[in-house]
């Protein structure tokens, strides 16, 4: 398997995770925020938000310098300085219909390009210091790794909630 065979089935795979930790979460469960634990602690649905701005912003808009693909207020609102919450006027299903188009943009950007391409460098201007100076496989591994691990904090939300996680 080529690198960037890898990297288009952990776009898949992040899509398809973050539907499988949502999946048993109720318009409420999306939007609960935990003030015993952590009152900084965001809401299931922003976290899905935010997943998807940031695969939009640094893989479609960074890395491949493509135009916006989600409505304006999805950056505001899923930024991470944002307020966490995920507002009524939100729904989970629209959230992740933008990021299957978001996605099979990027699979089909993926698709043009060639594993050397992975040892070239992005314009990196706009990463924090520790994104900077990585060539394009570098960078995927430091997103990947950031949107994983948002979708561990949903897991621990669905625990508060006292839902299973990981189906138990």
């Amino acid at each position: 398997m080529q690198a960037l065979d890898v990297i288009r089935t952990f776009c898949f795979a992040l899509e398809n995770q973050l539907k499988f930790v949502t999946k048993d979460l109720t318009s409420e469960d999306l939007r609960w925020r935990s003030n015993k634990y952590s009152p900084a602690a965001p809401a299931a649905g922003w976290t899905v938000g935010h997943v998807l701005v940031f695969q939009e912003q640094v893989v479609n808009q960074i890395i491949f310098k493509g135009s916006e693909l989600l409505p304006t207020d999805y950056y505001s609102t899923f930024s991470f300085k944002s307020d966490g919450e995920f507002p009524e006027s939100f729904d989970i299903s629209e959230v992740f219909t933008h990021f299957k188009n978001v996605t099979g943009k990027i699979v089909e950007n993926l698709s043009s390009k060639n594993d050397e391409w992975l040892e070239e460098f992005p314009d990196d201007s706009v990463f924090p210091p520790n994104w900077q100076n990585k060539n394009h496989m570098k960078v995927f591994v430091l997103h990947f790794n950031h949107c994983f691990t948002h979708s561990g904090q949903i897991l621990e939300i669905k625990r508060l909630l006292g839902k299973g996680a990981w189906g138990f």
